[in-house]
């Protein structure tokens, strides 16, 4: 039992190290040094300060977490004999591997192996995450399988190793460190008596604490096993702190981590206390435990962001320039090469569309119209004209509808087929456009009779990039007349979605589904 000091009702000691609430009207009750049952004082107890209560003493505590390096190791063995079992599997399928197979299975194997240690593979909040496991092991498979391929062609090696078994080791490697990985993720998360994850104690029960305990638990975490916390003033404890533990004053965490009690100490104090954090590191620096720095309060608002380090300073990313350096050249080279097959393959066709245009009705063959782009810079969008003249406008008050009379007989074909969108190939090739991208939308539309901007707080953040011919929202059939207020927010979801996870397979993906969308005909009028 945590006996109280005060003449407060005891706090037992596994339910108040298990993580469980308590009514913060009862937080004084543990306001007192904990030690281990049955621990005499010795000559060290002696330099601790007068100013900590007299210690209470613990019948019971959170066992210490399996040391990380046993399950590392654990792992990391099995990581090699999948790999060496999934080589010799192989060569019982392709009847052999090659002269040189035993040599390229040992060299492929350590240097995977080492990757993977570089890569994080092992870490212990890498091992709670399937997706963080599964990134790792397949970049480090990769990346050790091309360099000893590399290595070998450049060495004129490569004619001593089967191409055959070599692909076929790489598939039964990839998929078994994946099954394994995604397994060992399942079972830590899954032990509920927390025999894996961290004892932790945050110190600070103000907003800070507060926005922490909410974060973790929205993230539920298994890495991590909240004990409790500590703070020096218990009127300034926040009412979400009341759902776990309360220790007493700060300074019970030096006593809690020299009774072996905690493994991490996560410091929830504002960063405007520079004064106080830095006494907090200089005394916990002398004590064999893991302390973090919980971010400041405005930092929530960017979860996932990482840290980098400019000058020697750690600065943390809060936005990105999307689609940038090499990713810049490869999307615009990505977007050339298209464009260019694309106005060769169809060339003649458009120039039959053009006459049926002249040929439906008096005037231009391409209509344009203002459109917002890239970093919010106007261009004129090149279409085919699927309205009578002097209907068309260049700036929309009203978005076309279903059996709309201002659109002529060849026009409905084409807005039904898309193919209305054809010449904005060359927007692509002038740089105005990419082939996939947020869709340009005009300044004048609405959703619902209210602006898109109006409608969408983050709406401008879709000219971060070049907009498209089509799209993620696209093909996810957020097209056509926006005449309720969802149909853009889910527009723009799609796009910032889009924008954030960008790839040159994504592009792949949205233009085949695209041809797809366009055999549907859905929502296009």
């Amino acid at each position: 039992m945590l006996k109280s000091t005060n003449g407060a009702p005891p706090l037992d000691a596994d339910t108040a190290l298990a993580g469980k609430p308590v009514d913060a009207s009862d937080t004084r009750a543990s306001a007192a040094r904990p030690r281990a049952a049955g621990a005499q004082a010795t000559s060290a107890d002696a330099d601790i300060p007068d100013a900590w209560p007299d210690e209470p003493t613990i019948s019971a505590s959170p066992p210490a977490p399996v040391p990380h390096g046993i399950v590392a190791t654990i792992v990391a063995v099995a990581d090699v004999t999948i790999v060496i079992t999934a080589a010799y599997l192989a060569s019982l399928i392709t009847g052999g591997g090659g002269v040189l197979r035993d040599e390229t299975i040992l060299v492929t194997t350590m240097l995977g192996l080492g990757l993977l240690v570089w890569l994080g593979a092992y870490t212990h909040r890498t091992m709670f995450s399937a997706s963080r496991q599964v990134h790792a092991v397949v970049s480090g498979a990769v990346a050790a399988a091309g360099i000893v391929a590399f290595v070998e062609t450049v060495f004129g090696l490569s004619h001593l190793v089967s191409a055959r078994w070599a692909v076929t080791w790489a598939g039964f490697s990839l998929a078994g460190l994946v099954a394994s990985r995604v397994t060992v993720s399942t079972l830590l998360k899954s032990d509920r008596q927390g025999r894996y994850a961290l004892r932790t104690v945050i110190v600070g029960g103000g907003p800070h604490g507060a926005r922490l305990v909410q974060f973790l638990r929205l993230r539920n975490d298994r890495s991590l096993r909240l004990l409790g916390f500590v703070d020096d003033r218990v009127t300034r404890i926040g009412v979400e702190m009341g759902a776990i533990p309360y220790f007493g004053p700060i300074d019970e965490v030096f006593a809690m981590v020299r009774a072996g009690l905690v493994d991490k100490v996560i410091i929830a104090l504002p960063w405007s206390a520079e004064e106080r954090m830095l006494q907090l590191l200089r005394q916990l620096a002398e004590y064999p435990v893991h302390v973090r720095l919980a971010p400041d309060l405005i930092t929530y608002h960017f979860p996932g962001r990482v840290l980098s380090d400019v000058g020697g300073v750690p600065l943390l990313h809060l936005l990105d320039r999307p689609i940038s350096g090499w990713g810049y050249l490869v999307k615009r080279a990505e977007d050339i090469a298209i464009a260019s097959a694309a106005l060769l393959l169809l060339g003649l066709p458009m120039l039959a569309i053009a006459a049926a245009v002249r040929l439906n009705s008096p005037g231009p063959i391409l209509f344009r119209q203002p459109r917002i782009g890239f970093n919010n810079r106007p261009f004129e969008v090149l279409k085919f004209r699927t309205m009578y003249a002097h209907m068309s406008e260049r700036k929309i008050t009203q978005q076309a509808q279903r059996d709309d009379p201002r659109i002529t007989r060849i026009g409905a074909i084409l807005r039904r087929l898309s193919l209305d969108e054809l010449p904005q190939l060359v927007n692509v090739l002038r740089g105005d456009m990419s082939v996939v991208g947020p869709r340009p939308h005009a300044p004048q539309t609405r959703a619902a009779g209210r602006p898109f901007e109006e409608v969408v707080a983050r709406y401008a953040a879709r000219h971060r990039v070049k907009p498209g011919m089509t799209g993620l929202a696209q093909v996810r059939g957020w097209r056509g007349e926006t005449d309720t207020e969802e149909k853009i927010i889910r527009r723009v979801e799609s796009d910032l979605e889009y924008i954030e996870n960008w790839s040159v397979w994504l592009d792949i993906a949205i233009l085949v589904r695209t041809l797809l969308m366009v055999l549907k005909m859905k929502n296009a009028y």
